[in-house]
């Protein structure tokens, strides 16, 4: 059962369409797994269609009236997709399989094993997704069960949204759905389960810090492409 939801600040900007689109992929994730928000967002759809319909009406030209027709049709017409599956990694612990919201399948065209994977020791991977956001760095996260994230500092926010298993830390443990918002100061060591792997969605908007110097050292390698951000840890 999810316990942890983002707040209705997040709610309201995911209804306006206002969130930054690495934010927006992880409140879309949550509703996934999430009844109790998506009926929220549904009412918060319907609220801002009644005030929208109360605005003065404005001119507009055939020709755009006739695309957004177009539009609205064609989305009516398309059939969503199955959602892919997570993939087992080779764990003899991992007994079952969980379907990936279609927003997150359609990121990694189905295949998680088609991500470029980096590997932090024997117990933690990440892969990062391209979501056009200058402004904020998207993973993937991997704990294989019974394994732990190194212990880090946040230095800015970061979303974290359970997947696949669970996880916990000095706080509380997590579950699927669950919706995470870890702030600046911030230190944990978020463990796997020890009877499956984890999987987490994970945002944030500055770079972490590890308490392990060594790490410190080593986390820039971990960066494989020019200009982009040291890799996030749930």
């Amino acid at each position: 059962m999810v316990k942890y939801h983002p707040d209705v600040r997040y709610l309201t900007d995911y209804s306006a369409g206002s969130l930054p689109q690495s934010q927006a992929l992880c409140v879309a994730t949550h509703l996934h797994y999430c009844n109790s928000c998506k009926a929220r967002v549904r009412e918060l759809n319907e609220l801002g269609t009644v005030l929208f319909t109360r605005q003065q009406p404005v001119a507009v030209e055939s020709a755009a009236f006739d695309n957004l027709l177009s539009r609205i049709h064609s989305d009516a017409d398309h059939k969503p997709e199955q959602p892919a599956s997570v993939p087992s990694r080779d764990s003899a612990r991992q007994s079952t399989q969980s379907t990936l919201p279609r927003a997150i399948a359609k990121l990694c065209k189905d295949n998680l094993d088609s991500l470029n994977w980096q590997s932090i020791g024997k117990q933690f991977r990440f892969a990062q997704l391209k979501l056009g956001d200058r402004q904020r760095e998207t993973s993937l996260l991997h704990i294989k069960a019974g394994g732990a994230v190194p212990r880090h500092r946040h230095r800015g926010d970061e979303i974290t949204v359970v997947l696949q298993g669970s996880f916990s830390d000095q706080e509380d443990k997590y579950n699927i759905g669950d919706f995470i918002v870890r702030t600046h100061g911030e230190i944990h060591r978020p463990v796997a389960s020890q009877d499956e792997d984890c999987l987490c969605l994970s945002t944030l908007d500055a770079p972490i810090q590890m308490s392990n110097w060594l790490l410190r050292l080593l986390m820039p390698f971990f960066n494989k492409q020019p200009g982009q951000r040291s890799a996030s840890f749930g």
